[in-house]
């Protein structure tokens, strides 16, 4: 065999391992991330348009995130500012914390564990974060994105820490008749 041909075997070999290793380390993550974090719900802001059809492959998605329950189950809102967020891509703005909004959603690289605190200024409540997320399709119902929210587990007092979701569950639902009657 031509010293080529050893060549391609040695760097398909090189390739191989590599994708094992990177398999290895994104599990190891993972785990982690299920075993210690706590379940929250991902709003979608944007998502890879593969995730909306019928497949097999993973993907990244950007989603917000909330630490107070009462503002992560809050679908009004959340619904609302993921959309207001998505308006801004890609838009010169003149209020500083709309640019800084508007840069987070107009850049599309993916970074594991990556959350940035969206400006209350901006969003009106603290602590709603825009959170990369890996959206693994065994979790979701009919392995495909159908709703416009994900169950996903966040280390919240680890930043960048993966954020991936988790097995569906649904969520709980905030019932505004019960604010009213206190």
């Amino acid at each position: 065999m031509p010293v080529w041909g050893w060549v391609c075997i040695g760097l398909t070999v090189a390739a191989v391992i590599v994708i094992v290793i990177a398999n290895m380390s994104e599990k190891k993550a993972r785990d982690y991330t299920m075993r210690h974090g706590d379940p929250t719900i991902g709003w979608i802001v944007q998502a890879n348009n593969a995730l909306f059809e019928e497949g097999v492959l993973d993907y990244p998605a950007l989603v917000l995130i909330s630490k107070d329950e009462d503002t992560a189950n809050d679908e009004a809102f959340m619904t609302e500012l993921a959309e207001d967020i998505m308006d801004l891509k890609g838009v010169d703005c003149d209020d500083d914390d709309e640019e800084f909004v508007s840069g987070l959603v107009t850049d599309e690289t993916y970074v594991a564990g990556k959350r940035d605190k969206v400006p209350k200024a901006f969003c009106g409540r603290p602590n709603v974060y825009l959170a990369h997320i890996y959206i693994y399709r065994e979790h979701l119902p009919k392995k495909r994105l159908t709703q416009k929210y994900v169950c996903c587990q966040v280390v919240w007092d680890e930043p960048g820490t993966l954020i991936c979701t988790r097995p569906w569950k649904g969520r709980k639902k905030r019932d505004r008749r019960d604010e009213d009657e206190d």
